[in-house]
Order: structure tokens, then sequence, then C-alpha cells
């Protein structure tokens, strides 16, 4: 078993929707950036409060183009990003990841999901360019390039990181599906291979089902240590903007499991909440 593990928090969404609030826009959770922040820094400390050594920010579906669609200035989206981080430092997280969302999320259409967007390299090296910047600039513990659903984006991002001489620890985490694929239907092995070639500091698996984990980290042996934060099963609903199905619970054991197949980081995602990670137990944690 690993002789060192982080308990990373869970669903930002699903701490915030305990606490009253409803995210059907465009933005989701990002939306409550300009309307309610300190729900935000609430719903981080629930997870500070549950045993969370690592909080994740707000900035997921933070981006210029899905911003300024919303009616955002530019300089609101800088301000939004900058606030992430700075909530999540002031609900006492001992460590902070700084969000790095995927092109898909702002689609807002559930291409997270499904990868092979349609776009050229260039398109995505804009897209994510300037928010690498800002969030950067902020100096978080760590940057978590999260919900990547395949390897061109994943690339893009990685030689970006490289570009800006970024000295922050990096996690990119990865979308997946049955048969140990990302979702676009690309090899998580051959993905996990490219992102240590590419600088990447952990290898993660997020906003995936829980009984898909342990096939896709076998199959990667090597080329951890993993961050992993499954979602409770269930399915998205992009036109409704709900999740479908019955959730999972997050079991001890599998955590266990997890841990002793590479996992450095382990927590959830979205459907698990801060009671969720209240009951994780694990020996030898560090932030």
């Amino acid at each position: 078993m690993a002789s060192d593990f982080a308990l990373l928090d869970g669903g930002l969404s699903t701490a915030l929707e305990e606490l009253g609030n409803s995210l059907n826009t465009s933005l989701w959770s990002g939306e409550l950036l300009r309307t309610a922040p300190d729900q935000i820094r609430a719903a981080h400390k629930a997870y500070v409060d549950a045993g969370a050594q690592i909080v994740i920010t707000s900035s997921y579906q933070i981006s210029f183009p899905g911003c300024i669609a919303r009616g955002w200035s530019e300089d609101d989206v800088v301000k939004a990003l900058q606030l992430s981080v700075q909530l999540a430092r002031e609900s006492g997280a001992p460590k902070v990841a700084a969000s790095i969302g995927p092109y898909g999320a702002y689609l807002a259409d559930g291409s997270e999901y499904r990868g092979n967007y349609g776009v050229s390299e260039d398109e995505l090296r804009t897209f994510h360019k300037r928010r690498l910047e800002i969030l950067i600039a902020t100096k978080p513990d760590y940057l978590a390039v999260e919900t990547i659903p395949d390897m061109k984006e994943a690339r893009v991002v990685l030689e970006l990181l490289a570009e800006l001489k970024n000295t922050i620890p990096v996690w990119i985490s990865f979308s997946c599906k049955e048969g140990a694929l990302l979702n676009s239907g690309e090899k998580f092995a051959d993905a996990a291979k490219m992102a240590k070639e590419l600088g990447a500091d952990f290898v993660g698996i997020n906003c995936t089902a829980p009984e898909l984990i342990s096939e896709l980290l076998r199959s990667a042996t090597g080329y951890g240590p993993f961050v992993i934060y499954p979602n409770s099963g269930r399915r998205w609903n992009a036109e409704l903007k709900v999740w479908e199905g019955a959730p999972a619970a997050l079991l001890q054991e599998d955590m266990d499991r997890w841990q002793s197949e590479g996992g450095a980081i382990i927590g959830g995602c979205c459907g698990i909440g801060p009671q969720a990670i209240s009951e994780v137990r694990f020996p030898n944690t560090h932030a």
C-alpha cells in the first residue's frame, strides 16, 4: 500500500446543492462566483470540516467565451478566476487545487463525456492559454486539469504549461468509460504514458463510475501516482442539466484498493458530498 495519501474533497456542485443552491445555467457552480461567493466558500469549508486536505476551486466552468456569452466582461472573468482560488484558501483548506475544466465544459452540452470536439489544436490553445496564465499567477498548490476526454486536448494543455514554464504541481485527470478507455475511445494507458512524458506530476481519473476505476488503474500500472475521484455512477443529462440514475456509494473497500493500486490523492466528484468524504478513513495521510 502507498505510504502517503491525501484526501481530496468531493463534488463542489453537490455541496452547493446541499446548501440549497440551484445550478442550472451553462456556468454551473461558476455562476455563484458573481452571485453568491459566500456559498462557494461555505461549500469548500464543508469539505474541510469533513477532513479533506485538498479542495478544488470553482473555476472548472469559467472560461472567457463561456462567461462572455452569459454577459460577463473580460474583467469579470479574470476576477472570477482569481476569486475562485481566494475562496478556497479562505475556507481553511490545507491545500488548494485550481480547476482547469475542458473545452467541453464551455460547450455545456456534455461534450466532456464524449470527447472528439472537432476543433483544432490552435482553437484549444486559444481557449486554455489565458485562463492558465491567470490561475498560475494565483499560486495554488496544484493545477487540476480535469475531466479531459481525449488525448489531443491533454497534449495541448500540457504543452502550454511547459511553454509557460509552470512550476506548480499538475495533475491531468481523464473522464473514462468501459474497457479502460477515455470517453473519446482512446486507451487510458496511452493517455497516462503521454501525460507523464509531457511533465504531468500525477495522472488522474475523475467523473467516472466507481466500478471502472480499478481496471483503468491496472491498465496504466507504472504511470502513477494517480489522482482518483469518481462520481456516484449516475449519467449526466446535458439537455436537462441533471444527473440521472441511482447513485452508488463511495465504499471504503474500493478506496483502499485504489490506494494499493497507486492512488496518492483520492476523493469524489459529482454526487459525492461532504458526508461521504467525512466517512473515509486512511492511515498515513498527508496534505
